[in-house]
Parts: structure tokens; sequence; C-alpha cells
């Protein structure tokens, strides 16, 4: 999603992809939110002085929770560090393995032991509205509607989008594809195998998978299949009238992803996403599918040979592609069982004042998420948007924000992608996780189940 982390990502996405049509069938918990009180109106860090302002209040210390690679960041820690400066308040950053967040998060706020904060993949699907505060403040009404449909519900803000919007898509070695005699974008599945092969043959892997973070295989599916599954068959799904081993479109897509097994690193299972950079750069490797946020890590790599990467749409469909937006990045939420609520509300307020944003997002760029906030993008981001002018194509989102925009994120959304990709049979790896799928819903009653 994809998860995504939006280094992620995804924060950039599926075990996931079935649960999540339960929170679009199912989905009442947050009518208890909506009656949680909420508090005092949050109206930014003046809440919490400073102790020379001549206020009483005593400094708090906060902790706030996140991924591994999201605290390191250097945006956040000198967002944090001026907010600290300015209010006498401490925050401390509690991390976690990416692939175990969600569920150590879920956990604590479930034995009241929740972080005063957190920044997670945004939307209801990761962590649901009902465990959160609502949130009040100057840049709730400057959301972008694209954005509102994942950090709103019935029109209260649940959580604060925190990174710019980019996109997903393949990262590509301009000097191999050139060398291959592969044009850019491949429009379709046959341009793509063609390409792949192409490749092949100059000598270069073709196409890196990270796959010991298991959600990075269903990228491919994330961004190539984003028409590979209709709205009727989502819809089906949703109200547990078939399953995705009896949907055509998950199926072929499954014998498409077998069909990439031949062009990728055969030590898929064992590298993480960092341990492509090197040879991305160098030209070990054709291309890789992620998102535009890994700019900037292989800028600080390499600041020259970085030039030699592009970025450009992905798909695995016959006719159809798009420019997928990404909008799995970071987002901030505040517990209902927070023990600092109002000074979490504060800080989130400090940190979406348009300068402190800036700060906050350094050194990522993309277009911001609040209308006349000023980012830059990047010119990964400058490509797509250059592809989009030139062939018309449309803009949308993942295939699982596109199919299923209440999917939980949280879950291992990779796994049955995982599994089909290193030679499960693809109808035993679908009915495998539609167990686990089906589980879940029963577990929370979701109508129809």
């Amino acid at each position: 999603m994809l998860k995504r982390k939006g280094k992620l990502g995804i924060a950039l996405l599926v075990t996931a992809l079935m649960m999540s049509i339960l929170a679009a069938c199912g989905g009442n918990s947050n009518k208890e939110a909506s009656k949680e009180p909420s508090g005092s109106p949050s109206s930014g860090a003046s809440a919490s002085a400073s102790p020379s302002s001549g206020s009483s209040k005593k400094p708090v210390e906060m902790v706030l929770a996140t991924f591994n690679a999201w605290g390191e960041s250097e945006g956040l820690k000198s967002a944090i560090a001026a907010y600290e400066e300015s209010t006498g308040n401490k925050v401390r950053i509690d991390v976690y393995p990416d692939d175990q967040f969600i569920n150590i998060l879920k956990t604590k706020m479930s034995t009241n032991d929740a972080p005063d904060l957190f920044m997670a993949t945004a939307g209801d699907g990761t962590i649901p509205f009902s465990f959160l505060e609502p949130l009040q403040g100057p840049w709730v009404d400057k959301t972008l509607d694209s954005v509102k449909i994942f950090t709103t519900k019935n029109n209260v803000a649940y959580e604060a989008y925190a990174f710019p919007l980019g996109y997903f898509g393949a990262i590509y070695n301009k000097k191999v594809f050139e060398k291959a005699g592969v044009k850019v974008p491949m429009m379709n599945y046959a341009e793509l195998m063609d390409g792949l092969k192409k490749i092949q043959g100059t000598g270069v892997t073709p196409l890196f998978i990270p796959g010991k973070d298991s959600w990075t295989y269903q990228m491919l599916q994330a961004v190539g299949g984003v028409f590979s599954i209709t709205d009727e068959d989502a819809a089906k799904m949703a109200k547990n009238e078939t399953k995705p081993s009896e949907m055509p479109g998950f199926m072929q897509f499954a014998e498409r992803m077998t069909s990439l097994v031949p062009y990728t690193n055969k030590d898929h299972l064992s590298l993480l996403i960092a341990d492509g950079y090197q040879g991305l750069l160098d030209g070990k490797y054709g291309m890789t599918v992620l998102g535009d946020w890994l700019y900037d890590d292989l800028a600080k790599l390499d600041a020259e040979k970085v030039k030699d990467l592009g970025f450009m749409p992905f798909t695995m469909d016959d006719s159809k592609i798009s420019a997928v937006v990404n909008l799995s990045g970071r987002a901030l939420g505040v517990p209902l069982n927070s023990k600092h609520k109002q000074e979490a509300k504060d800080l989130v307020n400090y940190l979406m004042e348009p300068d402190h944003f800036n700060m906050l997002v350094k050194p990522v760029q993309g277009a911001a998420p609040y209308k006349d906030y000023n980012t830059e993008k990047s010119v990964w981001q400058q490509e797509m948007d250059g592809y989009i002018a030139q062939t018309g194509m449309p803009v949308t989102l993942d295939v699982i924000r596109q199919r299923f925009p209440t999917f939980p994120l949280g879950t291992d959304a990779g796994k049955p992608f995982m599994d089909i990709f290193n030679g499960k049979d693809s109808k035993k790896a679908y009915d495998d996780w539609y167990t686990d799928y089906a589980q879940y819903n029963r577990t929370v009653q979701t109508p129809g189940w």
C-alpha cells in the first residue's frame, strides 16, 4: 500500500484486500466515536505554553509512536525539536518494526497503554476512527477533498495527513532501458513482457523485488492491477457473494504475476528495499515497482547516478493504464485513551501550520494535501505529470483504494501475492487468504457474514 508506507508507505497495500471490504460493509463502530467528548477545541501550540510565557501549566512529555523509518525522518525530528523549544513540552518518538507496528499499536490502544499520538498509514482501514479523538484546527477546512476521503468520517476529522502527495509506479534505470531499446512508458502487459525480455537479453535483471517485507509483493497488484478488479466484483465480495478465487480478474492477475518470476532477482525473499538501491543506481536492475518517495534516499546515496533513474506508470492490463496517486502516506492521530489528549491535539495543530508542515515533510517533495500550502514536486513527480499530459491517461488511486476504499491496510497485505509469486497454487493462496478475511468479518460482525 502501499503498507504502504509512505516509505511505505505504503505506508505505500493485501491480506487486507479482503479484509477491506469488511469496513465497507460494517463500520458502525465510529458512531460511538462521534459521541465521545473531544475536550476544548484545539487551536494550536499556544494551548501548551512554554514556561517563559507565564503559564502555570507544567510541561508534559508525550509519546509519538510510528514505523522505524518514519521515526528517523529528518523532517519529523526537526519539527518536533521546534515544537519542544516553542512550548517546553517534550516528545519521545517510539519506533517499531514496519511489519509489526500496526498490530502493536492496536494492542496498546486496547490495553490502555496507548501512545499520546501516532503516525501511521492514513485511513479508517488502518486504525479504526472509533479509537480516535476528533481533531479540530484551521488545517481541517483546507484539506483536499481527495484526502478527506481517508482522514474524515461523517464530516469529522480524525487524522491529519502529514505527507506530500506523490505517485506509485516503476522506478527505472534510463541507461538500461536505452541499451535494451525499450521505450517508456510500457502501456500494456504485452509491452511490459517484451520490455522485460529485451532487458534480460542485455544481461541485466529486469525487475527488482524486495520481498523480505511481504507487503512489497502486492505493489505489483496495487499499481499494475488497478483495472484487474471491477467495481461489480468488489461489491459482490463486500456482500460475501463471491471470493477472489471465483473472480476472473484475480485469477488472471495471479497468472500474470507468476509470468514475471523469470525476470526478477532470485534472492527476492531475503532482500529489503534499501538492498536494491545500489543495484538500481548501477544498472544491475532495470526497475522496481514502489513509490516516488525513494528519490530522496537514492539521491543521498549518489547525487549523480540518481539522474539516470526515472519514474513511470506501470500496468499489467491488456489496454488500460493510469498514473496511480500515492495516498498511503503518513497521518497523525490521537487515541481516545491518550494520556495527554489536549497537548497531543495541540501538537498536531502545530505541525499542520504551513511553515511547520514544510519542515515536517522535508526533504520529501510532492503536492500539498492542503489548499494554499506551498510545496515542491520532485523530478520524478514532474516526469509522471509529463506522461499524463502526453498520453491523456487517467489518474487513479491504487487498486485497493480505488475498488475497496475502506480496506484495513494494517495487515499482511502482500501474503497471498508472495505465496503465488513463490509457487503456491493461486486458488489455494486466495482461499487461504479468504479464510482469514471471512473469520475477521465474523469476529467484527460485518453484516452479511
